[in-house]
């Protein structure tokens, strides 16, 4: 057993705060796994209000507690001790490694541990290295509107939602509704009314009828809980991951010029904590980094290692060349970058770029979509299909001849925002880009999964309806709508869908996330028995996901092979 830290004497008040921004839950060992899994809760309520006795209740346990290291009347380890342990694991490592997993939007407790435990039993099932990785889930505190969690049932939420209305609005709500009342039972039953009184009680209705339609608005986006998991995202979520990296680049003792190789896997809204995150794990005074030459390593012992983005819910802007790119010297740092997107993601494509429109300072409509929006050009002709096929595979991958390799595209000239047939535009058509400089976009390897399929001869894909068509239209979105409904209500059901977390189910996708997280590039070529020269396991891997229906834009500043003289 450890010994505790004295919090008094720690120095140069290193110490975790009075009040723990985290606890950690180690993974119970069914059988002989050779990672070791944790997962790290924020302690930070879904509402202020909340009796401590019920948090305190609430956050020392689990929702799954068969999941983890915890014996019926036995104390709970410390978040100290589970720190400790951490670190003398990483210590013990010649080759140490972190991966964390991140969740998205409306995940409950259980969601979040039966999400974290899935990936723990893949890791410990496919990858073999011993004594290298550690594997952490984080929970952020989010809320999921419908489910029952801490904020209670849908019911609550609703009353809460309503008894937590500011006195103004609750006011023009109470009197909207009786105005309302008032003036449809005039109009219905009182015959009597001269032609100025029906034009006057129809006015009434009509500007009633307004604002309690405004309020109304109000309270179901409060209830669709988005804007409420944002401020979560933002100042619990990310200030508690950097609590929780800073206490462990404190704590671990390693070598001199050892390293920890800190990688990510994150989900939807969880993009927008990770990004956050190295953003401010990124030194900014760091003359490289003014100098647009930064390196991986942040802190005492970490190195940025890789970053893999699924279905990511943040601007596109942060791909985008400009001042106001608030990604560029971070990603820099990174090893690889992964994004896994899909054209038919209802999430990012309805709910969010809906509830963005009040907030992101865009312009246009194609503006505002989110990352996860972007899709890569479908077809050689945008305009016709009719003669072409959709080409996937490494798309931006042109080989030359005679064994001089490979060459790989500027990913602007294929990547785009598709809202239907009529309205589509590549980035180089959003904004200028100097071919000369690294652009954000170039420092990413992209998925699109839109047509993505484990088996061609299905109907339906993974996480669209794989409709191999230019665009997803009006007609192909309803058809889409009802796909995933179904697959709301039948996990199992075959003709469903989930467009914005069926990538965690696919098995090649999910073996992508996975293994690019842990392995890498190199590493994830290697488990798919790619084997040869450069060239050859990059055209072998173009032929993998056109068999996938996958189209993969690759890094050029990562992977771009130099022609041989």
């Amino acid at each position: 057993m450890s010994k505790e830290i004295d919090l008094m004497t720690y120095p140069n008040n290193q110490s975790l705060p009075d009040n723990q921004p985290y606890k950690i839950y180690e993974f119970k060992k069914t059988n002989q796994e050779k990672i070791p899994g944790y997962l790290v809760v924020s302690t930070a309520k879904l509402n202020v209000e909340t009796e401590e006795d019920n948090s305190h209740r609430y956050f020392s346990s689990v929702a799954n507690k068969k999941f983890f290291n915890l014996n019926d009347g036995e104390a709970e380890p410390s978040t100290q001790q589970m720190i400790e342990k951490i670190s003398q694991t990483l210590q013990s490592s010649p080759d140490p490694e972190i991966i964390i997993n991140i969740h998205g939007y409306s995940s409950t407790p259980s969601d979040t541990e039966t999400g974290c435990k899935k990936i723990y039993e893949y890791i410990n099932t496919h990858i073999e290295q011993a004594n290298k990785y550690i594997f952490i889930g984080y929970r952020w505190p989010s809320e999921n509107p419908i489910k029952t969690d801490e904020s209670g049932s849908f019911r609550q939420k609703l009353i809460n939602a309503l008894s937590s209305l500011p006195t103004l609005l609750a006011i023009n709500l109470a009197l909207g509704l009786t105005i309302s009342i008032l003036s449809t039972i005039a109009l219905l039953f009182l015959n009597i009314l001269s032609n100025s009184a029906v034009h006057f009680f129809t006015a009434l209705l009509i500007l009633s009828g307004i604002v309690s339609s405004i309020i109304f608005t109000l309270i179901i986006l409060r209830i669709s809980t988005y804007f409420r998991d944002t401020y979560r995202a933002s100042n619990y979520g990310t200030t508690d991951l950097v609590e929780l990296i800073r206490q462990l680049d404190y704590t671990a003792k390693l070598l001199p010029n050892k390293r920890i190789k800190l990688s990510f896997i994150s989900h939807s809204m969880g993009c927008f904590v990770v990004t956050d995150v190295i953003r401010i794990l990124s030194d900014v005074f760091d003359v490289k980094s003014i100098n647009k030459k930064p390196n991986s390593d942040i802190g005492n012992v970490f190195r940025l290692g890789r970053l893999v983005l699924v279905a990511p819910d943040i601007p596109v802007e942060s791909i985008l060349p400009g001042r106001a790119n608030f990604l560029r010297s971070s990603l820099r740092r990174c090893e690889e970058a992964y994004i896994f997107c899909n054209e038919g993601d209802l999430a990012l494509r309805f709910t969010s770029t809906a509830a963005n429109y009040f907030s992101f300072p865009a312009r246009t409509r194609i503006s505002g979509y989110r990352l996860g929006n972007i899709t890569v050009k479908h077809f050689n002709n945008k305009n016709d299909s009719v003669g072409h096929t959709p080409r996937y595979g490494v798309v931006n991958l042109h080989e030359q001849d005679y064994g001089k390799g490979y060459r790989l595209d500027n990913p602007y000239k294929y990547l785009e925002i598709r809202s239907s047939s009529s309205e589509h535009r590549k980035l180089e058509e959003i904004t200028e880009m100097s071919e000369e400089l690294v652009q954000p976009a170039d420092l990413f390897t992209y998925f699109d999964c839109t047509d993505y399929k484990d088996d061609r001869m299905k109907q339906i894909g993974i996480v669209s309806s794989a409709i191999q068509k230019p665009a997803i239209n009006f007609g192909n979105y309803i058809f889409l709508t009802l796909a995933f409904i179904r697959k709301s209500f039948n996990n199992r059901d075959p003709q469903g869908v989930d467009t914005h977390t069926g990538y965690f189910e696919g098995v090649f996708s999910q073996k992508a996330i996975y293994e690019l997280a842990f392995l890498g590039f190199q590493g994830f070529l290697q488990s798919l028995s790619i084997e040869g020269g450069e060239s050859e396991q990059i055209s072998i891997f173009s032929q993998k996901c056109h068999e996938k229906q996958i189209q993969v834009i690759l890094a050029p500043q990562i992977y771009q092979q130099k022609t041989q003289d």
